[in-house]
């Protein structure tokens, strides 16, 4: 068997694991307690078996880079952090025209706790694993980082179609989701590029899932969601987020130029 047919073999059981293990570890859970409490265990379990996966795919170089490269968090991830803070006084406007406001400091600190282990996961998945086995086989072929980080950062958004599974109603929502998941997925590419630490990307994917979804804390759902998000909602998205890829790109092109200088 060839290298690039075992790099694709790899990639496809990446994939199909960190997809399944966790719909089969929320199915383990659920029904076992409320969703934010159940949600945690259900992460754990999924994140052991991705790291083990790891380990037997020999991609664990970036998982144990995590002495240095802390600065990263800012110098590199300054664009989501950004976002981030346009998030929370969107949200801080919205709710105070809200009137029907529910907050549980419990549910505050469960759901922190599950936006950390959720960035951990697909950080751990997708640029710990699937990354780095695109990134060994793009070295080998000469293909340069940035193409590479396309190449991962469009399966990152591709992954996120799975949600019609659950919700095939949300249509506009869900390719919403696919194309701005590229644009933070060639971000966090980015960081671990310039600073080697997985564990800033993981904090800064935790930091804009807590700031993006924080309205969940404060607004109690009345039931399943229904109806597709807006149009107004979804351009509003990607006119923030969409301009990351050339906040990435101007990323790459400085770390090539101090490789240069080097």
């Amino acid at each position: 068997m060839n290298k690039q047919k075992y790099t694709l073999i790899k990639i496809t059981a990446a994939l199909l694991i960190g997809a399944g293990m966790l719909r089969i570890s929320a199915l383990i859970f659920k029904g076992k307690g409320p969703e934010l409490v159940v949600a945690i265990p259900a992460y754990l379990v999924s994140i052991t078996v991705l790291i083990l996966l790891a380990v037997l795919f020999r991609e664990t170089d970036r998982l144990t880079g995590l002495r240095h490269g802390w600065k990263a968090f800012f110098t590199k991830g300054w664009y989501i952090l950004i976002v981030s803070g346009i998030f929370v006084l969107l949200l801080g406007i919205g709710l105070s025209r809200e009137k029907n406001l529910v907050f549980s400091p419990v549910n505050l600190i469960c759901f922190a706790v599950v936006c950390l282990l959720t960035a951990c996961y697909e950080e751990i998945w997708f640029r710990g694993i699937i990354l780095g086995i695109l990134d060994r086989q793009g070295r080998i072929k000469g293909r340069s980082f940035w193409k590479t980080a396309c190449i991962g950062s469009a399966l990152f958004g591709a992954t996120h179609l799975l949600n019609l599974l659950h919700r095939p109603d949300y249509i506009l929502g869900t390719i919403t989701q696919v194309l701005y998941a590229f644009s933070l997925g060639m971000i966090l590419s980015m960081v671990i590029y310039c600073g080697g630490n997985i564990g800033a990307a993981v904090l800064l994917h935790a930091v804009f899932n807590f700031c993006g979804s924080l309205s969940e804390v404060f607004v109690q759902s009345t039931g399943a969601q229904t109806g597709d998000m807006t149009a107004a909602s979804a351009v509003y998205i990607l006119v923030l987020l969409m301009p990351g890829i050339f906040a990435a790109r101007r990323m790459y092109r400085k770390k090539e130029k101090q490789k240069c200088v080097g």
